[in-house]
């Protein structure tokens, strides 16, 4: 009879766990799908509708599936969340190497996610924590898979807008990204630039098959994949499919022998419960920040320094490897900003050019290119495959590209910093495009974790204006009033806020008329224009010479003698240098000065 009841009892529980809705409970070790969106402003929602969908699939299969998502995606966020993980998926900024932007290979930064610095600081501002941060801090489940789902770097390419390099600096950036993941568990690491991450998911968690084959048969495969042998993992194999045969890194794959889908399920982990990470925090210390300054002149593309006045509660300190973050957030840049490019337009072989504040050969921080993004598709456009050789002339054949470059002002880059007795400082480099900047500050820890919100809200930002080469300001009054006819005398000081001097001293020693190293100078210009129609002004109110060779940082105080128009009225007294070499700063884009004078 106990038998009898046994079975009669298990086939009840079998019907029930089949009825439309019945709630059945987790497996003991189901597979962890972690899926993770960081910060790519404008595109950041295609990314997530990506991201969700690879979560819808993996919840057909697994009950253990973890989404973090920007603005909460910061580091202490995502590291609690890869813990066991068996399936990691990430969408996002890519930060790789070989790049412009370094000598060398920089494990704290390079090979791993873009995310957010603080918590709820929305979908611009990203930190990059690299290959150093995910090999020491991140265990994974046993033979765990990565999907690297539209970033730079990772599948070989580099970014819109910028030559990709060769087939050798494509194999070094595939084998550099998926080392840091490797080592901390990962059997496979996969990277499409132009597919959603949800077939990966679905082919993985779905049944038994090689990882291998099942990279093979994505719907993006272009048929011209070569192999090679893992430089930074021995023992591990990468492969690369390009677009082209030569070009178009699109695709990769880095993994050990013979693994397949099966091993997630024999290496998942149990669930991890999900808590809310903890966050540093200098309130404790009673920090108390005055107005940041920066040591030197804001010249673009130089290296300056940061210093921020500060007191702390008596017998307490700043912890040891406090580090500052900057973020240069452009408010009035003359710079164009180039288009990310299609593939159709990377297929027909032109480039959008150079990044806005890329133009130094290596700057040490990554700064962020301008741009702006390619037009959005959905998830399911994405994932279709397109045509192997778009043309270039018809938009019908052309394919969206989510595959986003930096934008600048979004990058948050820590520099260690040196706390003294009353002043903190760290080095930053100026951006390269002059123009008119809000500098975003913020405190991090030794590892390069933000602090908590209470201790961001103590720091004050800066506008700050980035002067280039040639660049000049004028110390004059708003506003005068001028009797018609008469000498208006005006006290102007004229700054040269730019790196060369303007004009040049005579040389030393005796000279002779027509000698070429006589002294020259700089002139200010003044002229009338009439606010009245149908007024008329002369073109040129007066002509002042400035001191010779007037050097960088340096100021001259003059006075304009300008006459007056005869005719009463409303008219501006425009201000320009004329510099020998250069010519007038108004005509290479320096704004002039204006004074409103009233004539009576």
């Amino acid at each position: 009879m106990l038998r009898i009841a046994t079975t009669v009892t298990a086939l009840l529980l079998a019907l029930v766990a089949a009825l439309p809705g019945a709630v059945q409970a987790a497996p003991a070790h189901a597979p962890k799908v972690v899926v993770i969106v960081g910060p790519v402003g404008p595109v950041t929602n295609s990314f997530r509708a990506m991201a969700n969908e690879a979560a819808a699939t993996a919840r057909q299969y697994t009950p253990n599936v973890v989404q973090v998502y920007t603005p909460n995606a910061t580091w202490p966020a995502v590291r609690k969340a890869l813990q066991g993980a068996s399936i990691v998926v990430y969408l996002g900024h890519g930060n790789g190497w070989p790049s412009r932007y370094r000598d060398a290979l920089y494990p704290p930064s390079q090979n791993g996610f873009g995310l957010n610095p603080t918590a709820g600081g929305g979908d611009e501002a990203h930190q990059y924590f690299g290959e150093a941060s995910i090999r020491r801090e991140v265990k994974l489940a046993k033979d765990a898979v990565v999907v690297l789902s539209h970033l730079c770097y990772a599948s070989g390419n580099t970014e819109p807008g910028l030559p990709e390099g060769t087939i050798r600096d494509a194999r070094q950036r595939i084998d550099n990204y998926a080392a840091g993941f490797i080592d901390a568990g990962a059997s496979a690491v996969i990277a499409e630039g132009h597919l959603g991450p949800a077939y990966y998911v679905r082919s993985l968690l779905a049944g038994n098959r090689s990882v291998a084959r099942i990279w093979s048969a994505s719907p993006n495969a272009k048929g011209h994949t070569t192999s090679f042998a893992s430089i930074r993992t021995p023992g591990y194999t990468a492969m690369m499919d390009p677009d082209r045969v030569s070009s178009g890194f699109y695709r990769s794959i880095v993994l050990k022998s013979g693994v397949t889908s099966g091993q997630l399920n024999a290496g998942a982990q149990t669930a991890v419960a999900e808590t809310t990470p903890g966050v540093p925090s200098l309130v404790d210390v009673g920090l108390q920040l005055g107005t940041p300054y920066l040591k030197d002149r804001s010249v673009a593309g130089a290296k300056s320094s940061i210093w921020i006045p500060y007191k702390t509660d008596k017998g307490k300190s700043v912890p040891a490897g406090l580090a500052i973050g900057v973020r240069w957030d452009p408010i009035d840049v003359a710079q164009p900003e180039p288009e990310a490019t299609t593939q159709a337009t990377a297929a027909a072989g032109t480039t959008t050019g150079p990044q806005s504040d890329s133009t130094k050969p290596k700057p040490n921080p990554k700064p962020g290119a301008a741009a702006r993004p390619a037009p959005v598709a959905t998830p399911g456009a994405l994932a279709a495959a397109a045509p192997e050789t778009p043309d270039a002339d018809d938009p019908s054949q052309q394919r969206v590209s989510l595959v986003v470059p930096e934008r600048l002002g979004s990058l948050v880059d820590p520099k260690k910093a040196a706390a003294g007795q009353t002043r903190i400082r760290a080095p930053l480099t100026m951006p390269t495009a002059p123009g008119r900047y809000r500098l975003v500050v913020t405190l991090h820890d030794k590892t390069g974790v933000a602090y908590d919100a209470a201790t961001q809200a103590l720091v004050k930002g800066l506008l700050v204006r980035v002067t280039g080469e040639t660049a000049a300001e004028y110390l004059v009054a708003k506003q005068a009033k001028a009797a018609a006819g008469k000498t208006l005398k005006l006290p102007v000081g004229v700054a040269n806020l730019g790196t060369k001097a303007w004009g040049v001293d005579a040389a030393a020693g005796p000279r002779k008329p027509g000698d070429e190293n006589v002294a020259t100078r700089a002139v200010l210009v003044a002229r009338w224009i009439s606010l009245v129609p149908g007024t008329a002004a002369g073109d040129e109110a007066g002509v002042v010479s400035l001191p010779v060779g007037l050097a960088p940082a340096n100021v001259a105080r003059v006075v304009v003698d300008a006459t007056a128009p005869k005719e009463p009225g409303e008219y501006l007294l425009m201000l320009d240098v004329v510099v020998p070499d250069i010519g007038s700063l108004a005509s290479k884009g320096i704004a002039p000065a204006l004074v409103r004078v009233t004539v009576e």
